[in-house]
């Protein structure tokens, strides 16, 4: 029995739902069951259609009355499914792919954890969100994911054993934005756990405007900082600041930081955002975390 888990927080996953469940519907003999946690959505709307999903067959809905964070709400959906196999979509996605649940119950017949991607849909223009989703894309199509399996790793868009989940639950320390899943990948690294990377995507189509991504970069930034003890060997970026700090030149690359961050900041929410200035941007604030911590 597979149990699809779909996380939510003011997201209208009603479209998500139904073509996920028609999916489970065409595979014969297959055994499902969706389940939507609600992470205490604020928008009685989304409220309102996300409960309505519970009232179809095969689903249920589940509501925190706090919100809990990323990570608790998915091992709460965890915890509450019925199914050997659990298949995490965030709710913020779309299915681009007819052979989606296919592909991933196939692959699940030899790893016990398998990604399979993601594809960058039409964003709107200067959308700096797009941008770095589109120029990312190259480096996670699943023949790239695969030389790096645990780093590359997912929560959203993965099929991973129950039983596995339970033994390796999401760090619950970590509520706000980010790397929740990047620590669940080294931890399935370090306890021998095999996962597979697949061609199997789903559509990233909801990109938010550039003020609110920077901010949540930011707060991505900070989350790294905090736990970078944990997350050590499995951020590129935290390796660039070590390797920086190690050469003698985290200290001339702070000072330009310092010089120029706002006007690199005030570029990266305008309609026109910079890439090259959006990767400085993420070096010097977590550097400048870094030196702070140390004062």
């Amino acid at each position: 029995m597979i149990s699809i888990l779909i996380p939510a927080f003011n997201d209208d996953c009603t479209e998500l739902a139904a073509g996920l469940a028609r999916q489970a519907e065409a595979i014969g003999g297959l055994q499902w069951e969706l389940l939507v946690g609600d992470d205490a959505s604020t928008d009685a709307g989304v409220v309102a259609r996300l409960e309505s999903i519970g009232r179809r067959a095969h689903c249920r809905y589940i509501r925190q009355e706090q919100n809990a964070g990323r990570a608790a709400i998915r091992n709460r959906l965890a915890r509450e499914a019925r199914g050997e196999w659990l298949l995490y979509v965030d709710a913020d996605l779309v299915v681009v792919d007819d052979n989606h649940l296919r592909k991933l119950v196939e692959a699940g017949r030899h790893a016990a954890a398998c990604y399979g991607g993601y594809r960058v849909l039409p964003g709107p223009a200067g959308n700096l969100r797009h941008r770095y989703e589109r120029a990312a894309a190259p480096v996670h199509t699943a023949a790239r994911r695969r030389r790096t399996p645990y780093l590359d790793f997912k929560v959203s868009n993965s099929l991973i054993r129950r039983d596995v989940m339970l033994r390796h639950p999401l760090d619950e320390r970590f509520r706000k934005y980010g790397y929740e899943d990047v620590l669940l990948g080294k931890q399935l690294q370090t306890a021998g756990v095999c996962v597979a990377h697949i061609d199997a995507p789903v559509g990233f189509a909801r990109y938010e405007d550039n003020a609110r991504f920077v901010r949540k970069t930011e707060e991505g930034i900070e989350t790294l900082h905090r736990f970078r003890a944990d997350l050590d060997g499995f951020s590129p970026l935290l390796q660039m600041a070590e390797t920086l700090r190690r050469m003698r030149l985290a200290g001339p690359f702070l000072f330009v930081y310092r010089l120029l961050g706002q006007r690199w900041r005030r570029n990266l929410v305008s309609e026109a955002p910079s890439l090259r200035l959006f990767k400085c941007y993420k070096l010097g604030y977590l550097l400048r975390l870094m030196a702070a911590a140390e004062d």
